[in-house]
């Protein structure tokens, strides 16, 4: 009996340990890199770093390779209903996130929760009128169907830019670096 006890003490002491352990920062990689894994329209779960929540998107970039930024969507209502929870609603305020790549790699980012540029009921890439966000006419971005969101929200790495001033967007930027554990 003092052998199984030991054995429980040991497991729960690891336990303990863990659930105490720092929180988790992800890896602070450039954009120019993070890009090249994005290609194909891959999912990524993204995981809240204040709150824990993660929810899964899916890249819809037309170009990843030619854009300043990845455009994703939540892949499912139920995945859109979890960030409406985390922001309480739409909001451009921007969120440190931790990224799951699709090689498994723990990427920093910063995501803001504002559908723009999108229409749900047209085809990807279709040129349509009055896109989400005050877009008005233009081509449609929004690329997952179903999902209850018209449009994309932007989803930024080290070293990203907005796609209306191509410059890095400081308060995603400060988010990223959050997420990433890196001092300013």
């Amino acid at each position: 009996m003092n052998k199984y006890f030991i054995i429980f003490s040991f497991w729960f002491f690891i336990l303990l340990v863990i659930s105490m352990s720092p929180k988790k920062h992800g890896l602070y990689i450039h954009w120019d890199i993070v890009k090249q894994s994005l290609i194909n329209h891959p999912e990524l779960t993204i995981i809240d770093f204040k709150t824990g929540i993660s929810w899964n998107v899916i890249v819809g970039n037309e170009n990843i390779l030619g854009s300043f930024h990845a455009d994703v969507e939540p892949k499912t209502i139920d995945d859109l209903k979890k960030t409406i929870e985390i922001w309480g609603n739409y909001s451009w305020t921007p969120r440190s996130v931790l990224v799951n790549m699709p090689d498994g790699e723990l990427v920093a980012a910063s995501i803001h929760n504002m559908p723009h540029a999108g229409v749900e009921g047209e085809p990807y890439l279709k040129i349509v009128n009055k896109r989400t966000g005050g877009y008005g006419t233009g081509i449609n971005r929004d690329y997952v169907k179903n999902n209850g969101m018209s449009g994309h929200v932007c989803l930024h790495f080290y070293g990203s830019k907005s796609h209306k001033t191509k410059k890095e967007d400081i308060k995603h930027q400060d988010k990223i670096r959050i997420a990433a554990n890196i001092s300013n």
